[in-house]
C-alpha cells in the first residue's frame, strides 16, 4: 500500500492544496471533495461501529469489536479526570468517543492512496482529487468545533439546569459589574476556543499531507523508505490530535458543570495534563 501511496503522490510535480475543491452542486450548496470522504470516513465508521455493537451481545468480543472496546475503556478513563467521576465518563464516553475514533479514523484513512491525486474528478473547473481528509478541510474542522462547543453547552445545561450554567460565566452575582464584564470575556472565550480546536486540528493534518506529497516527490528514487517514517508519523500525530481534541472538550464540559455543583461538591482536582492544554487555549 505504501508503495502505491508513493506512486500516486509523486508524479510531475507534489499535490499541494491547502483549501478543498468544488466536486458538485447540488441546489445551491456545494459539495467538495473533503465531504465526499468525510461522509464515506462517517459512514464506514457508523457500520464498524453497529457491527461491534451487535457483535458485543452475541459472543465475547474478539477481533475489532475487542479493538473498539479496547479504545472506548481509553476514552473512558481519558475524561474521567476532567469531568470528575467515571459515572459520568462512562455516560458521556459515546458522544466524546465519536469524536476521538472519527477524527483518528479521518486522519488515518486520509493516507490512503487514493486520497489526493490517487484518485481524480474532472468538471469544468478542471482536474483534482476526488477524496480529500476532511479534517484537512477548514470547514470541516471549524465544523468538529462548534459541534463539541455546543455539545458542551447543551450538556452543561443538562447537568446543571439554564441558571446554573450561567452561573459558569457570571457566578451568582451576575449584576455585578466586573462579574458581568469577566462573564462577557467567558462567553467570548467559547469562541476562542472554536478558532484553537479547529485551527489546530487542520493545521496538524494539512502539514501532514504536505509533508506526505513533499518527500514523496524529492525522494522518488528511495521507493517507501522516504514514505514510510512520515506515514507512520501521520499515524502518530492522528492519535494526538484526537487526544487533544477529546480532553479539551471534556475539560471544557467538566468545567462548566463544577460550577453547578459548587454548593453541592468540592471542585474536583484537574489533571495537571489536562490544564496545560486548557491554558494553551487560553
Amino acid at each position: 500500500m505504501l508503495n502505491n501511496l508513493f506512486v500516486l503522490a509523486s508524479g510531475d510535480e507534489p499535490h499541494i492544496a491547502l483549501s478543498p475543491e468544488a466536486v458538485l452542486h447540488v441546489g445551491g450548496f456545494t459539495i467538495t471533495n473533503s465531504t465526499i470522504y468525510g461522509l464515506i470516513c462517517a459512514v464506514l465508521l457508523l457500520g464498524i461501529s453497529l457491527f461491534a455493537r451487535k457483535s458485543i451481545r452475541l459472543k465475547a468480543a474478539r477481533g475489532i469489536t475487542q479493538f473498539i472496546e479496547m479504545i472506548m475503556e481509553f476514552v473512558i478513563g481519558l475524561i474521567e479526570g476532567p469531568l470528575g467521576s467515571r459515572a459520568k465518563a462512562v455516560s458521556y464516553a459515546p458522544i466524546f468517543g465519536a469524536f476521538f475514533l472519527f477524527i483518528i479514523f479521518n486522519n488515518i484513512m486520509g493516507i490512503m492512496p487514493w486520497v489526493g491525486p490517487g484518485v481524480n474528478a474532472t468538471t469544468a473547473e478542471g482536474t483534482f482529487p476526488l477524496f480529500r481528509a476532511f479534517t484537512a478541510d477548514l470547514n470541516g474542522t471549524i465544523a468538529m468545533a462548534v459541534t463539541a462547543i455546543v455539545t458542551v453547552q447543551y450538556l452543561s445545561i443538562k447537568e446543571s439546569g439554564f441558571l446554573g450554567h450561567l452561573k459558569h460565566y457570571f457566578t451568582d452575582k451576575p449584576l455585578n459589574p466586573v462579574n458581568a464584564f469577566i462573564g462577557l470575556l467567558e462567553v467570548f472565550g467559547e469562541f476562542t476556543r472554536m478558532i484553537s480546536l479547529s485551527l489546530r486540528l487542520f493545521l496538524n493534518t494539512v502539514v501532514g499531507e504536505i509533508l506526505i506529497a513533499v518527500f514523496a516527490y524529492i525522494g522518488k528514487d528511495f521507493q517507501s523508505f522516504t514514505i514510510l517514517p512520515i506515514a507512520m508519523f501521520e499515524i502518530l500525530v492522528a492519535c494526538i490530535q484526537a487526544y487533544v481534541f477529546t480532553v479539551l472538550a471534556a475539560t471544557y464540559l467538566g468545567l462548566a458543570i463544577a460550577h453547578g455543583h459548587d454548593d453541592e461538591h468540592p471542585v474536583h482536582e484537574v489533571d495537571p495534563i489536562v490544564a496545560s492544554l486548557e491554558g494553551d487555549v487560553r
